[in-house]
Parts: C-alpha cells; sequence; structure tokens
C-alpha cells in the first residue's frame, strides 16, 4: 500500500462514490504503524463535515474496499476524517475554497522566508490578492502575493 499506485487506485475506488453523497476525497494517507496498517481519508463537503458524514463515508469506502479486498496487502484499519478547520490548501480548487476566508501564506523569495496572514479576496493566474493589517497602524492593506513564491498555505481559524 505504500507505494503511489496503490493511493491512485483507493482515489479511484472511492473518489465517486463519496462524490455520489457530495464529499470530496481530499487526502489518502497510508500509516503503516508497528501493529495494524491504518488507511487514512480525509472528506470534506461545502459547509464542512460532520461526525455522521464521516459514519456515511466510512460505510461507503468500506464497502467499495471490501470488493477490492485483494489490491490490498493484509489487514488494515480505515479512519475518515474532515481536513479540521484549519486546512491545508493544496490546489486551486482548495484557493478557491478559501476565498473570503482567513488564510496562513509562507512564501520564500530567495533566502528570506514570510508568513502573509489575511483575507484571501482574488485569485488570479499569477497571484493572490490578500487583505491583512499592517503591524503598527493595524489598517488594512490589501497585498498581491505572486504564486510563485508560496511554499505553504492553510486555512485560519478567525476567531
Amino acid at each position: 500500500m505504500a507505494d503511489r499506485s496503490a493511493e491512485t487506485l483507493v482515489r479511484d475506488l472511492v473518489g465517486p462514490v463519496l462524490a455520489r453523497q457530495g464529499m470530496e476525497l481530499v487526502e489518502v494517507t497510508w500509516l503503516p504503524g508497528t501493529r495494524t496498517p491504518v488507511l487514512r481519508l480525509t472528506v470534506d463537503k461545502p459547509g464542512g463535515v460532520t461526525i455522521d458524514d464521516c459514519g456515511m463515508a466510512s460505510e461507503a469506502a468500506s464497502g467499495v474496499l471490501d470488493l477490492h479486498e485483494g489490491a490490498f496487502p493484509g489487514r488494515y484499519n480505515l479512519e475518515v476524517s474532515s481536513p479540521g478547520a484549519e486546512r491545508v490548501i493544496r490546489d486551486e480548487a482548495d484557493f478557491q475554497a478559501a476565498l473570503g476566508r482567513r488564510v496562513r501564506l509562507h512564501l520564500r523569495r530567495g533566502d528570506q522566508e514570510q508568513v502573509v496572514e489575511g483575507k484571501l479576496v482574488s485569485l488570479e493566474p499569477a497571484s493572490l490578492g490578500v487583505e491583512t493589517r499592517r503591524l503598527r497602524s493595524g489598517r488594512l492593506v490589501a497585498i498581491t502575493v505572486d504564486r510563485s513564491t508560496i511554499t505553504a498555505a492553510r486555512v485560519v481559524v478567525d476567531l
């Protein structure tokens, strides 16, 4: 299960089943552990995932994975969870979903690293618009972030 083809197989088998239930398969993780390995599926849907949604996703995934039991080595435990409140932003669909929300961006320009936190207000092919506060004045300012400088991004809980 540790190889990329097994992850692709899980995505191909489980992704469409979850999509019919209005959920997205965000991540597939194989944790080999010392006892029983764990296959962790992270799912999401607009408005967030409830415990009941995770239960339905687990049942659906179990059903389809049991039909292809021979494709996976030995026993494993299946876990289904939500991406959490501070979801990692991985691709364009994640950026679209984060539009209007508070984000934390880690940037690298040469040898310099910077963290920008603020409301994601616009998406362009080569850049993002972020509304952030100046440290000294506390004023809101709009900045443009070059996408090529982003090394990590996540949604931040706005309290």
